[in-house]
């Protein structure tokens, strides 16, 4: 049932998301033909690609993560934590707010999510090249 979150779908999640943030997962799912685990995966890793390139700026892409988070944990009650979506949610996490040795003319998000970020895209990127082999 997956047949992938293209650019128009990823518009349609984030506006969903955006207008009507308690939609449930299901409906998402349903009307694009995804199973939720793939939904939130590639939800995620889209939102960390629109903050890296400067698309989307931290609050949003934050927001977006803070409002599936519910949804992540939900599914992961089922079965196993939906990887790389909870990783990258902490990433968001992790700049918002100064930890305990930032200077404070640091934004947390450049020194906390960007670089994990970066780090689980290259992941993501290499295990893709991977099975395209």
């Amino acid at each position: 049932m997956s047949k992938g979150l293209n650019d128009a779908n990823l518009d349609y999640v984030l506006a969903v998301i955006e207008n009507a943030p308690n939609t449930e997962l299901s409906v998402m799912c349903e009307q694009l033909q995804i199973d939720s685990r793939d939904l939130l995966n590639q939800l995620a890793i889209s939102v960390a690609r629109l903050f890296l390139t400067g698309t989307r700026d931290f609050h949003y892409c934050d927001e977006v993560m803070n409002i599936v988070i519910g949804d992540i944990v939900d599914l992961s009650m089922h079965t196993d934590m939906p990887q790389p979506a909870f990783s990258i949610y902490q990433a968001f996490d992790a700049g918002e707010y100064w930890h305990s040795d930032d200077d404070r003319d640091v934004f947390p998000w450049e020194k906390w999510t960007r670089p994990e970020l970066e780090r689980i895209l290259c992941e993501v990127d290499d295990g893709a090249r991977g099975l395209s082999k």
